[in-house]
């Protein structure tokens, strides 16, 4: 970027009056007099700027600890400036990139308040954009340094694809992602990057896009909000492609092992009926109708219950269940479907293939209330 281009970006946060407004961000002349004669207000503005984006940061290397400000970056040398003893600046000295172990940036401000914003319903239009003025600031200062350990650029960008998608601009969030996903691979943040570009390749109906990013990728176990997420894109994706029983072993794991946060139960409960019905599993379609309308008769999928009763009313009563479009009775149902606690995950995904193991033998005992329930119902009518 050149000077003035830099200049202007930086006055674009100033108050401007009279003829600098109209013309100083169009004339390079007028726009470098602006400053010459402004110097020291500009000095004084971009001095914190500085000081907050480039340091000084503890800086630790294979050989020794120092704090420093990041002065340049040229190819595998970083040069950077240490004070001395009597603060003031020492010559600038080069660190071998690869001798850096971490430079301890600290989170940035904007960080939370993205976060915060992004989870905010009632947030504007004008925040928004302030959030994303913020992070390209970050991201327009750091980005040179984005491959060193311990510099926040990449998560920035990821912030930035997250905003984008609290507004349903999936296309914007995926170029992102895979920006991130293509400079910092075999890093945390490629990482979360693949899952986050999922997610939005499935929000935007690319399903086989989500498939392969989101399918055999180790669960984020530490972000309850993301696995959630990432489960529902995987199990909406399979569904979309036919795939009904990889959706299902998509989408039972969270009403299994993640029920009570983010309501995943009722949610995976009904995303997983329109999985039975096409199965023509008649029986969980039956017992999953039971438990939603039990427990969750407020949530959503209590419409879809209803739904589903009536247009599979007649197969459900030719499996042999007793079905009542206004009620839906049964003694002793089961707490989940039949055959959750042996359907930990899909195939594709190890991290979640290991934890129900120890509980496999549950699916004998699953289906002996199913036999009773209906030897028991007989008298009654």
């Amino acid at each position: 970027m050149s000077f003035f281009h830099a200049m202007e970006n930086i006055l674009a946060g100033f108050p401007r009056h009279g003829k600098i407004n109209s013309t100083a961000g169009k004339n390079p002349a007028r726009l470098f007099k602006f400053v010459v004669l402004n110097s020291s207000f500009l000095i004084a503005g971009l001095a914190p700027l500085a000081q907050a984006q480039l340091g000084p940061w503890p800086i630790q290397t294979k050989q020794t600890s120092f704090e420093a400000t990041l002065a340049k970056r040229e190819g595998d040398i970083l040069w950077v400036e240490r004070k001395a003893a009597d603060g003031r600046p020492a010559p600038q000295i080069g660190v071998p990139v690869g001798d850096l172990v971490q430079i301890g940036v600290p989170r940035p401000a904007v960080f939370a308040a993205a976060e915060k914003l992004r989870a905010a319903p009632g947030a504007t239009d004008a925040q928004f954009a302030a959030a994303h003025a913020a992070l390209d600031k970050l991201v327009f200062q750091l980005k040179p340094y984005r491959d060193l350990p311990g510099i926040p650029a990449n998560e920035a960008m990821l912030l930035k694809g997250r905003l984008y998608d609290a507004k349903g601009l999936w296309r914007e969030s995926s170029r992102l992602y895979e920006d991130v996903l293509s400079k910092a691979a075999g890093t945390a943040s490629a990482t979360n990057a693949q899952i986050l570009a999922g997610i939005a390749y499935a929000k935007g109906q690319e399903w086989q896009f989500a498939v392969e990013y989101l399918g055999g990728i180790p669960l984020p176990e530490e972000d309850e909000e993301l696995l959630s997420n990432l489960l529902f894109a995987l199990g909406d994706a399979y569904f979309a492609l036919g795939n009904y029983d990889n959706a299902l072993l998509s989408y039972l794991p969270l009403a299994v092992f993640y029920p009570y946060v983010y309501d995943n139960e009722p949610r995976a409960l009904g995303a997983a009926l329109g999985c039975y019905a096409e199965l023509k599993e008649w029986e969980p379609l039956y017992r999953s109708i039971q438990e939603i309308q039990k427990n969750y008769p407020n949530a959503p999928a209590a419409q879809t219950t209803t739904e589903f009763l009536e247009k599979y009313k007649q197969e459900l009563i030719d499996a042999g269940q007793f079905v009542d479009a206004a009620k839906v009775t049964s003694a002793d149902a089961p707490v989940a479907p039949a055959g959750v606690a042996a359907a930990p995950a899909a195939p594709p995904i190890p991290a979640a293939t290991e934890a129900p193991a120890a509980e496999t033998p549950a699916p004998a005992e699953t289906n002996a209330p199913a036999k009773t329930t209906a030897t028991e119902t007989a008298p009654q009518e």
